[in-house]
């Protein structure tokens, strides 16, 4: 297992790291955490510098990500975890994307 890097900042509560989640959760030992909280990048139909993937692949994507939350999470932990909504392509309806993520973490994890 790989070691953590040095934390952005640390207080008596825990510590702050700045990196790709999955990478520094990679780092972690199973069930070592009490809080997981993230924004991860959207599934918006405008393409960022940052890469988002398009809705078809963002909730495979993201759940490859749960895994790994899920592991180090203790017992008792939390996760949270913030979604932006987003519409279809080419409707002017919004995308049912960020239910088909809870859908299927009830069922899969």
């Amino acid at each position: 297992m790989k070691s953590l890097p040095k934390p952005l900042y640390t207080t008596h509560y825990g510590a702050a790291y700045l990196g790709d989640a999955l990478d520094l959760l990679k780092c972690l030992p199973d069930e070592s955490i009490d809080l997981a909280l993230t924004s991860p990048p959207f599934a918006l139909l405008r393409q960022k510098e940052y890469g988002n993937v398009d809705q078809d692949e963002y909730v495979d994507w993201l759940l490859s990500f749960t895994i790994e939350v899920k592991r180090v999470l203790k017992e008792t932990g939390s996760f949270v975890l913030d979604l932006g909504g987003a519409y279809r392509r080419e409707r002017p309806v919004r995308s049912l994307y960020n239910y088909r993520i809870l859908i299927r973490l009830c069922d899969e994890q």
